[in-house]
């Protein structure tokens, strides 16, 4: 038995705009300069990545990535002061919050283990072969 956990920080309206997909692509355009080329690397349509970065820059209040046109310089996207600093923080958090969760896990799994000890010695008279 293993425990599986996703984080999402969602906006005011249900919607996720931060999560582990979002982190990926903003990371991947830190290290390619460029949108199209992160979204690329990671099977993303171009579009679909220009909507997470909006929408994460609309959640938040603040500049993720700056963009340049392509043109003959093909400067690409370059991440924020703000966006290395966020991706810092989320980071930390999003590994702080499994943590967690993996220490609340094995809590879980001694007091199931408990459980089970005290249901094994006794004879209940459940047929488990029905």
């Amino acid at each position: 038995m293993e425990l599986s956990t996703k984080l999402y920080i969602l906006d005011d309206s249900g919607k996720k705009f931060m999560g582990a997909g979002v982190l990926w692509l903003l990371e991947n355009i830190r290290e390619t300069g460029s949108l199209l080329a992160a979204s690329e690397k990671m099977g993303l349509s171009y579009s679909k990545a220009r909507s997470m970065i909006d929408h994460l820059e609309e959640s938040t209040g603040h500049a993720m990535v700056e963009r340049h046109k392509g043109g003959a310089d093909r400067k690409g996207a370059v991440l924020t002061e703000y966006a290395d600093r966020y991706i810092l923080l989320y980071s930390r958090f999003q590994k702080d919050a499994k943590a967690d969760a993996d220490e609340r896990f094995r809590e879980y799994l001694k007091e199931l283990a408990k459980l089970e000890a005290e249901y094994e010695r006794q004879d209940n008279g459940y047929d488990t072969t029905v």
